[in-house]
């Protein structure tokens, strides 16, 4: 880590995260957005000690140092910090952002890493803000401003996992998210219908052409019957010319015959 030794007695970390390979690699930033908010974390601004965190179960060792990182760069911006402060910072090894928000006295600041680019801002920031409030009237002021590093990591574990929970999903919190998952859902929809369709079109030219070719063959069919109907006809007059020559040549015979006698 680039932190040091100070700032490293300030982020105890160890107690907080599951240990992971560093070699697994952070996950993508479109990821599912449930899994958006990587660690929430309360510092006092004052002497710059972080008093609380609480990381996702699934977080991984570089993301850990890549929001250590963008935290450092925040608490060097914190030293002017007044009431209602925000500043956010890239975090450069996991490809997300950390989030920064100063309470209305400006005794501490609230911050979230975010791993999901599409996070809204404006949700991340509302977010600090109820967290901010709710850890101002869980502990207090005269706690927040005597606790020691990581004191209040425990009285605000339950807190921040609500906090977690309630915000994984930004469209129930924001209006424009939710419209858009809406039209995203829709254009899905839209995308079905129209698959369908063309499928539909394509089965129906099928059954067009399969249709067309019967009814070739059936012309054709029909016309082999007539032609051959005729020819049985025509052979049926064949015979019975032939079978009538006949009897009239046996009846011109016998007739002959009667007449020399």
């Amino acid at each position: 880590s680039s932190l040091s030794v100070l700032e490293r007695r300030r982020w105890p970390l160890a107690v907080h995260s599951r240990n992971v390979p560093a070699a697994a690699g952070p996950p993508s930033a479109a990821g599912r957005m449930c899994d958006a908010i990587a660690f929430l974390g309360v510092v006092r601004i004052r002497d710059q000690v972080t008093l609380a965190t609480l990381y996702d179960k699934g977080v991984l060792n570089d993301e850990k140092k890549g929001f250590e990182g963008a935290l450092a760069t925040i608490l060097e911006r914190a030293s002017t910090a007044y009431p209602g402060w925000r500043e956010r910072a890239e975090c450069r090894e996991c490809d997300g952002v950390l989030h920064a928000f100063a309470d209305p006295q400006a005794m501490f600041l609230v911050v979230a890493g975010i791993r999901n680019a599409q996070y809204p801002d404006r949700v991340a920031l509302q977010m600090l803000r109820e967290l901010a409030d709710k850890v101002r009237n869980s502990q207090g002021d005269e706690v927040i401003s005597e606790a020691r590093a990581g004191g209040l990591t425990t009285p605000l574990k339950k807190l921040m996992k609500d906090v977690i929970k309630n915000y994984s999903d930004p469209g129930a919190h924001d209006k424009t998210t939710d419209v858009r998952e809406k039209v995203d859902q829709l254009k899905g929809i839209m995308q079905d219908n129209v698959k369908r369709i063309l499928e539909t079109h394509v089965t129906l030219e099928s059954l067009e052409n399969s249709s067309s070719s019967m009814s070739t063959q059936a012309n054709r069919f029909l016309r082999q019957s007539v032609d051959l109907r005729r020819q049985i006809q025509l052979r049926n007059l064949k015979i019975k010319a032939i079978m009538g020559s006949s009897v009239v040549a046996v009846i011109v015979y016998i007739g002959t015959m009667f007449v020399d006698l």
